[in-house]
């Protein structure tokens, strides 16, 4: 029983871990446009679906 709980503490505490450094780095490596919620790349200087200007979000 100790083992199962261990293994299932053990799988969490990695996926938990592996999910953070995914949001992270998802932050620093893209912006979210204001009118839209897509996500674009940080060098774009107008959103790739609707056009709005993303230079002040940088």
């Amino acid at each position: 029983m100790k083992e199962t709980l261990f293994n299932v503490a053990l799988a969490v505490a990695i996926l938990g871990a592996s999910a953070l450094i995914t949001h992270l780095f998802a932050r620093a490596m893209y912006i979210t446009c204001p009118g839209c919620g897509t996500l674009n790349a940080r060098r774009r200087k107008e959103c790739r679906k609707c056009g709005q200007s993303l230079q002040s979000l940088s």
